[in-house]
């Protein structure tokens, strides 16, 4: 049974006469055997969970900065969604417990409260929050869910991470001239070299492909170690969004480009940017501040070369 040391006295539910329900249970089984491309989507599938099962209020997912003594919202559900959004931060309780500050529970309006910090192996704790303007509401069987909802989450922090990082390690060991060490991408020059050969099959009528740039716009305007992790998001993201087929690389600071091989046309570019920025817009809902993308579309059948269909594709 979890320890309810961490949730507040004056909080704490009186009556323990629920029980996590068979649906719940059996929902937190699936979502604990899938694989999610990013954490956000995980945290969309528990919130979605905890915000049918509790009582009626909000359901929080975030990460304690233990340092700064802040609890930073990745994901809102529930009726707290006008007042707190993805990327605010919360003050901590000054007890080091990892619980929210009281002074902020009560500017909320909130007389129900629950809260189970988890720790990572990849730095600071995933914590998932229930917060209600009733009072007694939560039962130990509430606590429960949202103890197993965090492990769950805790877990796929961590094992996104390492995957990612594999990742970057795997493609620096295959070809460290070729790869872009911060990302883990192939660098222009092996991105050129794909360029090449997808623009001859197009010559040839073999294929019709495309080239995609895409451009972040506000890298200057952060420091640089959210500089660092924005662009790791960004290669992640673009790597998830492109088929076996295709090509991805990185082409200079804030810049990455594609190769869309047997696309579908300008329609199908279109999607896949489509695609790319909604999946990068769940991610960045984890970050304190979110991307701002361009990008440009050059047909490689409609080029001369692939330095044509790079470069126009790039001062567009």
């Amino acid at each position: 049974m979890q320890d309810t040391r961490h949730v507040p006295q004056h909080l704490r539910a009186a009556a323990d006469t629920e029980s996590v329900s068979g649906t719940a249970l059996n929902a937190l089984a699936r979502l604990a055997e899938r694989r999610f491309p990013s954490f956000s989507e995980a945290a969309d599938a528990v919130l979605d969970l905890l915000e049918a099962e509790l009582p009626a209020g909000s359901v929080l997912v975030g990460q304690v900065d233990w340092d700064g003594g802040e609890y930073r919202l990745i994901d809102v559900r529930g009726e707290a969604t006008v007042t707190l959004q993805p990327g605010s931060t919360l003050p901590l309780s000054a007890s080091g417990n990892g619980l929210l500050d009281s002074e902020t529970l009560a500017s909320l309006s909130v007389r129900s409260y629950l809260a189970v910090p988890l720790e990572t192996s990849v730095g600071g704790a995933i914590t998932v929050c229930a917060l209600a303007a009733g009072t007694d509401l939560y039962t130990r069987s509430h606590l429960d869910l949202i103890a197993v909802a965090g492990r769950l989450l805790a877990h796929e922090w961590e094992s996104i991470k390492w995957r990612a990082d594999l990742r970057r390690l795997s493609e620096r060991l295959r070809d460290p001239e070729k790869t872009d060490p911060l990302t883990g991408l192939p660098n222009r020059t092996s991105f050129e070299e794909a360029l090449e050969r997808e623009w001859r099959l197009t010559e040839r009528g073999s294929s019709d492909s495309f080239v995609v740039v895409l451009r972040l716009l506000n890298l200057g305007d952060v420091g640089d170690g959210l500089k660092e992790l924005l662009l790791k998001d960004a290669a992640e993201v673009l790597e998830g969004a492109i088929r076996r087929s295709d090509h991805a690389g990185r082409l200079g600071d804030d810049t990455f480009g594609t190769v869309l091989v047997g696309c579908k046309g300008r329609e199908g570019a279109d999607a896949f940017f489509a695609r790319f920025e909604q999946a990068l817009a769940r991610v960045g809902k984890q970050r304190p501040a979110a991307l701002e993308l361009s990008h440009s579309i050059k047909a490689l059948g409609d080029c001369d070369s692939p330095e044509q269909a790079l470069e126009e594709a790039l001062t567009v």
